[in-house]
């Protein structure tokens, strides 16, 4: 075999080499863009779970520590916000708050104590599976008080705009009852006043 034929194999078989290395690179890429496609098909990240919360600040000319006597004392808690009150002033205490115009008892936990500045508590009207949290914080500055509340964990807007709503009216009578002895429920307790017969229904 001459110089000449023994090149034009070598020739040969590295033209035959290189298109066999095409075919399997060109094999492989469907495969590899395939698998990469299934793979990102079957993520799932899972449901996204939303709640909502809103925080309402008030002042009062009061000391925190009369203040946080209207929110933890029963008696006290009636002067202002439900009819009954019943509740254990500690971390872990029940309680249970009734209106006269709604049916059912609302029923929590109390999950935050601090006397005289920090009061939290679950939030569950009647016959509502959704539970959410109350928590009332007192900012004293001078002879006034800074009342902030929050309350959080609603599944709608719906929900917390009625929250707001409530709570808005019941801070402003803790106002009243504390600055003016005026009960805005328009009932007669102790040394409040009649001012007027509309009281909103309770938040859900």
């Amino acid at each position: 075999m001459g110089a000449g034929e023994i090149f034009r194999r070598i020739k040969d078989m590295k033209a035959r080499v290189t298109a066999l290395m095409l075919l399997l690179l060109l094999a492989t890429v469907p495969a590899t863009a395939q698998h990469t496609k299934r793979a990102a098909k079957s993520e799932d990240t899972g449901p996204v779970s939303v709640t909502r919360s809103a925080a309402l600040r008030l002042t009062i000319s009061s000391d925190a520590v009369g203040i946080f006597n209207y929110l933890s004392d029963p008696r006290k808690l009636e002067l202002w916000f439900p009819d009954q009150a019943i509740i254990e002033p500690q971390l872990g205490g029940r309680y249970h708050f009734r209106w006269t115009d709604t049916q059912g008892v609302w029923s929590g936990v109390v999950t935050e104590f601090i006397r005289g500045n920090t009061l939290g508590f679950t939030w569950q009207p009647p016959n509502d599976p959704v539970v959410t949290n109350v928590r009332i914080k007192l900012f004293p500055q001078g002879a006034e008080t800074t009342v902030e509340l929050s309350h959080s964990g609603f599944p709608s807007s719906e929900a917390l705009d009625k929250a707001v709503k409530n709570w808005s009216f019941y801070l402003q009578n803790l106002k009243s009852v504390i600055e003016q002895g005026v009960d805005m429920r328009g009932q007669t307790r102790g040394k409040t006043t009649r001012t007027t017969s509309a009281r909103p229904k309770r938040s859900d």
